[in-house]
């Protein structure tokens, strides 16, 4: 029977800019295709056994995309844990209150549903040498597709450096006490590690990939893996069609001072020298990315995800993307479940974007910035990209994977009134929210419509996340937590020296002279 989806204007391709957008346009989707763009009473004539979904006054476009998350459904915020810098907060989330993984994934995708995201991409950060890996990454993935969501999962671990950066080291200037409970922490078979990820990561990909769920790579850190690790995950990711390959890296300024002690150059350079570097590398965060790395990864067609809630949150500071996206390095959105409201919100997120990054420089008559379509490229075709469905999600056309959402335009355009002269797509960035989308169309699916979650009883799903989260954490987990804020001190001691190289903003914001 299909679905006829029709709107006043209609987003088509973000890549197109203002070109893209098409007015009293509708879509008539199939077999979880686009199958025919047209006028409403054309396609409503030849589909006259369609289900209409939208009133002709909404905006239709493509289905948001979050490329970079954890699928831990509850922020840590609301698991108790305030934030701090990245390397603090690598303590502090011992803390923090856990739900089961098919909870915690259905959960995070009704979050992302209600605000205009159709796909996520799930990096998880296992624990080598887990046995429960796979039960765990296989109830996260059920648990998305119950809730009805596109997902991306990125299976990861670290094998080396897990407690501190330069581990071994580190462990050295613990007191013996404390070196009884990180020796385990520290002295893994990092051999043994790798051998059984990569036996989980195959046993995934052949269950769960297919034509509408994709499992990447997601080695967790630059710094948490051996080049064994890291080299034997290029080669299956290409073995396997050219992967993405998800890695955090330079996300700190600490992060980027180990890798200037261990190799003499920037951890993106390590990288490229045992042959990670290419168009299949992502990149998670990149803020400390300096102007050769931004040249490697032009040069390589590589990617990055941006998270500048995240970036904030955890005291990263701010990515250099505007030189990035300049350079030609694909850009693609993440929340990494730290978005600026706490909610998951993408439409919040993309004008976080638009905004942190218009002041690259000061030149009235010659300095450009982002725009719209720029940022909404970021969200959708970008970020299509990285998670592995380049060329299917992402734009609005004949062929495409129908993930499709309808956005309520009255308090966007008639509250009280907008200029008829901006585009529609300029209004969108500067003003929607999450809570304006409408309906939302998954896989040719409806899954939300009227602001309704269709594949899950909400009332339900909220009384199991509140059961078990109240529960609290165990007193082994406490326990472990509690043996971490000790080592705290001796850990604040370790980093204390390491970042003596000097600073040079990228945007020009202030300055004390």
């Amino acid at each position: 029977m299909g679905i006829l989806i029709r709107g006043k204007y209609l987003l088509s391709d973000a890549g197109k800019g203002e070109k893209g957008v098409l007015q009293d346009t509708a879509v008539y989707v199939s077999d979880g295709i686009v199958k025919e763009l047209g006028t409403y009473p054309s396609l409503r004539q030849k589909y006259p056994g369609a289900k209409v979904v939208g009133n002709g006054k909404q905006l239709v476009m493509p289905g948001l995309i979050d490329a970079h998350t954890h699928g831990r459904g509850l922020s840590f915020l609301q698991r108790g844990v305030p934030f701090d810098y990245l390397e603090n907060c690598l303590i502090d989330w011992a803390f923090a209150v856990d739900l089961e993984p098919e909870l915690s994934s259905m959960l995070m995708a009704v979050r992302h549903i209600r605000n205009g995201c159709t796909t996520l991409h799930h990096n998880n950060m296992g624990k080598a040498l887990d046995p429960g890996l796979f039960k765990k990454s296989s109830g996260a993935i059920e648990g998305y597709k119950k809730a009805g969501i596109r997902v991306a999962y990125s299976p990861g671990i670290r094998n080396v450096n897990t407690l501190a950066y330069d581990d071994v080291e580190f462990f050295n200037t613990l007191p013996p006490e404390l070196q009884e409970f990180a020796r385990p922490l520290v002295f893994i078979d990092k051999q043994a590690a790798v051998d059984a990820f990569f036996e989980y990561f195959e046993k995934l990909y052949d269950k769960y990939n297919d034509e509408n769920t994709r499992i990447l790579m997601g080695p967790n850190w630059v710094q948490g893996s051996t080049d064994e690790y890291l080299v034997r995950a290029k080669q299956k990711a290409d073995e396997l069609g050219k992967l993405p390959i998800h890695i955090h890296t330079l996300q700190t300024p600490i992060q980027k001072a180990f890798g200037l002690r261990k190799y003499g150059k920037s951890l993106l350079a390590h990288l490229d020298d045992i042959g990670l570097v290419d168009s299949n590398l992502v990149l998670g965060h990149a803020v400390f990315v300096n102007q050769e790395d931004i040249e490697l990864l032009a040069s390589k067609n590589a990617s990055i995800t941006h998270h500048p809630s995240c970036n904030f949150a955890v005291r990263n500071g701010i990515a250099p993307v505007y030189q990035l996206h300049k350079a030609g390095v694909n850009v693609a959105l993440g929340i990494d479940e730290k978005g600026i409201n706490d909610d998951e919100d993408p439409i919040m997120e993309l004008r976080m974007i638009y905004y942190i990054h218009r002041v690259p420089g000061f030149d009235l008559a010659n300095s450009s910035t982002l725009n719209a379509f720029d940022v909404l490229e970021m969200g959708t075709t970008n970020a299509a990209r990285v998670c592995g469905f380049e060329g299917e999600l992402g734009s609005i056309k004949p062929g495409m994977k129908a993930d499709i959402i309808t956005v309520d335009l009255e308090e966007i355009t008639e509250a009280p009134w907008i200029s008829p002269d901006l585009n529609i797509m300029q209004a969108f960035i500067h003003r929607a929210r999450g809570s304006h989308v409408n309906t939302a169309v998954i896989a040719g699916e409806i899954v939300m419509e009227d602001r309704e979650i269709k594949t899950v009883d909400m009332d339900l799903l909220y009384q199991e996340v509140r059961k078990q989260a109240s529960s609290g954490i165990s007193s082994e987990q406490r326990q472990y937590a509690q043996n971490l804020q000790k080592i705290k001190p001796y850990y604040h001691k370790w980093y204390q020296d390491w970042i003596d190289y000097e600073f040079e903003a990228y945007y020009p914001l202030n300055s004390k002279k």
